[in-house]
């Protein structure tokens, strides 16, 4: 009788348990579009800025054309000059509501375009902050994690590189090696002002902030806000079976390196 009576109990809590872990992960995804949108959010001001550059010139050559409606020239440049702009608007507009998305059914992810989706989120070209980009990516580089999700890491650790560059002119290397044991390693090294060594321990832990230095050093920069982002990135690559870290000397930049389990595309049938 007392082993049949424990035995609801036991039920029940493992009922709970479970249940437990439900409500877990549900968190954690709030959690991760939460950042995304955080990170929309300190994005807002470059993409507002890029929009008014890409708009300036429309509104221009529309009131120009406007003004004198019998030259043809004048007329065809303004509705090049509306096309272009539109699109341009267009691409950016899409990005940023691609990224803010909540479903994400793919199990494998392109490097490229992951890179090149976290690129349009930033709307504004880095070098116009003095960052040189230097991407040395295949094409066929794909990695066992969902696209959104690899598209977020790259974006926060990008955002935080350029970011920490931006008093200075510097350049960001992402490169991709893909290795034997069956893992694609993607580095991203820039030459940004390093980051101190006592923060190199901590650094992907949730909640690690600093006050803002006025040197607006990366230390700064990585770990100023919520202190979530890193931990995030290290989440989602881990949730994967991957990893991340961190190698870094002050005033010598920094490489973050994600690895991934490899994806084969299948063959095409021939």
């Amino acid at each position: 009788m007392t082993e049949l009576a424990a035995l609801p109990v036991e039920q029940h809590l493992v009922g709970r348990i479970a249940q437990a872990e439900r409500d877990l992960d549900s968190l954690q995804q709030q959690l991760q579009h939460s950042h995304r949108l955080a990170t929309v959010g300190t994005l807002a001001a470059g993409i507002a800025h890029e929009i008014n550059n890409i708009m300036t010139p429309v509104l221009v050559y529309a009131q120009l054309a406007k003004a004198d409606p019998h030259d043809a020239a004048l007329q065809v440049k303004a509705l090049d000059r509306a096309i272009a702009g539109a699109e341009s608007a267009s691409r950016i507009a899409q990005a940023v509501l691609g990224f803010t998305r909540t479903d994400d059914d793919l199990d494998h992810a392109n490097v490229r375009e992951a890179i090149d989706a976290a690129l349009a989120c930033l709307a504004r070209d880095p070098s116009k902050d003095g960052t040189q980009l230097d991407i040395s990516v295949d094409r066929d580089a794909d990695v066992r994690i969902a696209p959104l999700a690899l598209q977020q890491v790259l974006l926060n650790l990008i955002l935080n590189a350029v970011t920490a560059m931006r008093p200075k002119r510097g350049s960001l290397r992402i490169s991709v090696a893909q290795h034997a044991d069956r893992t694609t390693r993607i580095t991203l090294a820039d030459t940004g002002p390093g980051i101190p060594r006592h923060l190199l321990p901590i650094l992907f832990e949730p909640f690690v902030t600093s006050p803002a230095q006025p040197d607006h050093s990366r230390a700064a920069e990585a770990t100023s806000g919520s202190g979530l982002g890193l931990a995030v990135c290290k989440r989602l690559v881990e949730n994967v079976g991957g990893s991340i870290e961190v190698r870094s000397n002050p005033g010598q930049g920094a490489a973050f390196t994600i690895t991934l389990p490899t994806f084969d595309r299948p063959n095409p049938k021939t």
